[in-house]
């Protein structure tokens, strides 16, 4: 099987595990690529002079760009990049954001496919990262981000509630805890019910 194209993003990152002295492996399992692909990569940055140059870099990474797709399409690639900010903003949707393209480009793409564009944009700039969790090492805790709410069964009144999700992440298990604030009083209450969840403190 033909090893997988990866991104440039994926591709500074195994740079850096190089320089970092990781191996083979460990590049794998830092970035969740398979050996194959990785082993491909590595063969490449050593035939590049300098691979920590960016035109080296992009040397390599050239070896499986498909053609130019026009100055549409640059135009379009530098729009996602001001998006995939903007999508972080409440109430900001991708057909307002493509409103806003389409007022400044008047022959740019339709909707479907500014919607397929700007998937594929995002989807080749993940970058993964394994990451090994020891059991009982750690709990990782937060609010959840927009408030929640639920209705008074007695007056009907909608209160709103903030949403404390507590994680151990070896195993996966979660907590969670609704409460009305983050204030001290709430959080604390929040963590002495996750202990006794969890039955233990890591």
């Amino acid at each position: 099987m033909a090893s997988k194209t990866i991104t440039m993003d994926q591709l500074k990152l195994i740079n850096r595990l190089v320089k970092r002295g990781y191996s083979i492996k460990g590049i794998v399992r830092q970035t969740g690529l398979a050996r194959n692909t990785v082993k491909k990569y590595l063969t490449r940055l050593t035939d590049v002079d300098p691979p920590d140059k960016s035109q080296g870099l992009a040397a390599v990474f050239d070896c499986d760009t498909t053609p130019l797709k026009g100055a549409r399409y640059a135009k379009l690639i530098t729009h996602f990049g001001y998006a995939e900010t903007q999508l972080n903003r409440t109430g900001v949707t991708k057909q307002l954001l493509w409103i806003e393209y389409k007022e400044a480009e008047a022959d740019g793409y339709n909707y479907s496919q500014y919607c397929y564009h700007f998937n594929e944009y995002m989807r080749h700039k993940e970058v993964t990262m394994h990451l090994e969790h020891n059991a009982g090492e750690e709990t990782m805790i937060d609010f959840a981000g927009k408030k929640l709410s639920y209705v008074d069964q007695t007056t009907g009144e909608i209160i709103a509630c903030q949403i404390f999700i507590g994680v151990m992440p070896h195993s996966g298990l979660v907590y969670c805890h609704a409460v009305h604030t983050q204030n001290t009083f709430d959080f604390v209450d929040c963590i002495n019910g996750m202990l006794k969840y969890y039955g233990g403190l890591t």
